[in-house]
């Protein structure tokens, strides 16, 4: 399990955040624990590895907070600057084992469509889903099989089948992946005949 290292900070605002970022600490918040929301720092050296691109809420990561023990969270929220990239803050949220939990998950397409070997394209309408389950059942993806799709078939989200402890708690009839037909070339336009002038 990957480990961020951080500190309980208690100054707030964006005099205390720039100061904590010139000192190598990312500021953070830590929701969903019985102590309330929680305001901590993390270092930055060690999770600027772990926080590279779109960061999955579907993991469980290890915070140990010095002189506080360790907590196991997942990430909510990454916010970046919108030039640099620098990241600015982060969203913790506490895991309480036995009690249920929604989040997000991204779905793993398998399989190639059977529309597609006849020269159709695929279409992702959704690449993720809202879930409800135990921590102990959280999964970094779910796979969606799409073999059987042929052109002109959409698959929804009453079509995928969670792992065992999970509950998609989305639209049922909101459609998740569809496979549309090659694109028809245009027929060249026909030239207007020309009509000759009469005297």
């Amino acid at each position: 399990m990957s480990v961020f290292k951080a500190i309980k900070r208690e100054g707030r605002g964006k005099g205390e955040a720039r100061k904590l970022r010139r000192s190598g600490y990312i500021p953070a918040i830590i929701y969903g624990g019985d102590a309330g929301n929680v305001p901590v720092a993390v270092w930055s050296k060690g999770a600027a590895s772990y926080l590279v691109g779109e960061v999955s809420e579907a993991k469980i990561w290890k915070l140990e907070i010095e002189g506080e023990g360790e907590k196991n969270v997942i990430i909510k929220d990454v916010q970046r600057h919108p030039v640099t990239g620098e990241i600015l803050h982060v969203d913790f949220y506490e895991i309480t084992y036995g009690k249920l939990m929604t989040l997000m998950v991204p779905l793993k397409f398998v399989g190639e469509a059977l529309g597609v070997k006849k020269g159709g394209v695929i279409e992702i309408l959704k690449d993720e889903v809202e879930i409800e389950c135990l921590p102990k059942n959280i999964v970094e993806e779910i796979e969606v099989e799409i073999s059987s799709l042929d052109i002109g078939d959409t698959l929804f989200i009453r079509d995928i089948k969670p792992p065992e402890g999970i509950r998609i708690i989305e639209d049922p009839n909101a459609p998740v992946v569809t496979v549309v037909g090659p694109e028809e070339e245009e027929a060249p336009e026909e030239e207007e005949a020309e009509i000759p002038e009469t005297e």
